[in-house]
């Protein structure tokens, strides 16, 4: 069994979604790491013990639907959500095929948030 708290990456190029998200996550008694791209998410599951992520959709460089695809490949049982202002069919068939396990549609709710984390995380 892992000690300590239990660890979430939020990725999201935008700085304030990424500490708003962040700052709602850690006061749950979450620890949290940011990443503000694909890339330097993928370094940080090299780096840290990671217990979910969730990243954007939407952004530069690696967009959260190839750094999804990236995380299921090299981690398979990693609990995966996907944030998102533009919810597409795509995106269904990616959470239909368990490519993610949750797709949290902008904007959301605070409690919606932190059901998602709690409920992957268990």
């Amino acid at each position: 069994m892992k000690n300590g708290p239990k660890t979430v990456l939020v990725v999201d190029d935008e700085e304030g979604v990424r500490e708003v998200v962040s700052e709602a996550i850690s006061s749950m008694g979450f620890m949290v790491h940011r990443a503000e791209s694909g890339e330097k998410a993928l370094d940080m599951m090299s780096e840290k013990r990671i217990d979910m992520v969730i990243t954007d959709v939407k952004m530069e460089g690696m967009d959260g639907v190839a750094l999804a695809r990236r995380l299921r490949d090299r981690f398979p049982k990693l609990p995966l959500a996907l944030m998102t202002a533009y919810p597409s069919d795509m995106l269904e068939q990616m959470l239909q095929e368990k490519k993610v396990d949750y797709l949290l549609e902008k904007p959301f709710l605070m409690k919606d948030l932190e059901g998602l984390v709690l409920n992957l995380t268990e």
